[in-house]
């Protein structure tokens, strides 16, 4: 198993078949809450759907295409972060990330999102890191905001989500400005 220390309380994990229950617990638990800003918790249904979505991480991380940890806190499956892609010739990729109601408030996506960066960075050697977030999700803006991201733009009405339309804020990185925050 493939994990990243982040802290004494925090640890990333690959995604493995054996967390299909508890990643399909965490998204049922959460499905209204996450479902206003992403379109999985609709498409994970039953413990099958969390299973595939791990088996496709597991293959694209194979690839070096990218994958998906879970974020623990002190042991817990906590929420997920990972690589959507990962696109050696360009340098670049893009971090995604969400946390359970239950685990809010404690910097965990921050914290997780930090150590992606330095993976991105130092261990694959990509100078670019994007991030893109639902307009109206002023958590999820935190993130990057908070990480000394700059905002490149406003992709407008890019998503329809729950009947209505939503802009997505990009933001990016550059391998040179990290720590300069």
């Amino acid at each position: 198993m493939f994990t990243m220390h982040v802290d004494d309380d925090v640890e990333l994990s690959i995604f493995e078949p054996r967390h299909a229950e508890s990643l399909f617990q965490l998204v049922d638990k959460n499905r209204d809450r996450l479902g206003v800003w992403l379109s999985f918790p609709e498409k994970t249904r039953e413990k099958a759907d969390s299973l595939a979505f791990i088996r496709k991480s597991l293959t694209r991380m194979a690839d070096g295409n990218g994958f998906w940890a879970g974020i623990l806190y002190k042991g817990e499956l906590a929420g997920s972060t990972g690589f959507l892609y990962i696109d050696q010739e360009a340098g670049r990729t893009e971090i995604g990330y969400w946390i359970g109601a239950d685990f809010t408030g404690r910097g965990l996506v921050t914290k997780a999102v930090r150590k992606m960066v330095d993976y991105a960075f130092f261990e694959l050697g990509l100078r670019k890191v994007n991030i893109q977030t639902s307009g109206g999700n002023g958590k999820s803006r935190a993130v990057p905001e908070r990480l000394g991201f700059t905002k490149e733009g406003v992709l407008r009405e890019y998503e329809y989500l729950n009947g209505s339309h939503h802009d997505r804020i990009v933001y990016g990185l550059l391998k040179e400005e990290w720590g300069e925050f």
